[in-house]
């Protein structure tokens, strides 16, 4: 009788405690996955926002092209990776797209959703406001 006492305890622990390991593992907090190295991106953005503090607005335009044409390019690398961060960064994107290909851009509002996106690229689990 100890015999099958000592066998029923000897598979109840690994189960129990494997068991609730699971129930842990499926109840914590999932952690973002990083987007990984976004300073391409930083870097061109750095640059539209230099041309466009020196009220060079139409150079600031022209090279957020070169911004806008890296981020479509990556997106099937960094979409898939935290679809929630990406869709912030593409949000500021989209307001700092649209603020700098309006046919009279206001300085103020360029350098407020440039402003903005940095930001975002810095933390992408934040959203633009």
């Amino acid at each position: 009788m100890r015999q099958i006492f000592l066998a029923l305890a000897l598979i109840a622990a690994p189960v129990a405690a494997f068991t609730g390991f699971q129930l842990y593992a499926n109840n914590a907090p999932a952690k973002a996955a990083n987007l990984g190295d976004l300073s391409s991106f930083k870097a061109i953005v750095a640059d539209v926002q230099s041309l466009a503090s020196k009220g060079d607005l139409s150079a600031a335009a022209k090279r957020i092209t070169d911004y806008e044409t890296a981020w479509d390019q990556a997106e099937t690398a960094i979409r898939p990776l935290n679809p929630n961060d990406w869709k912030n960064i593409d949000a500021a994107s989209d307001a700092a797209l649209k603020a700098l290909r309006q046919s009279a851009p206001s300085a103020d509002k360029v350098n407020r959703t440039l402003a903005a996106l940095m930001a975002v690229l810095n933390h992408p689990t934040q959203s633009a406001q």
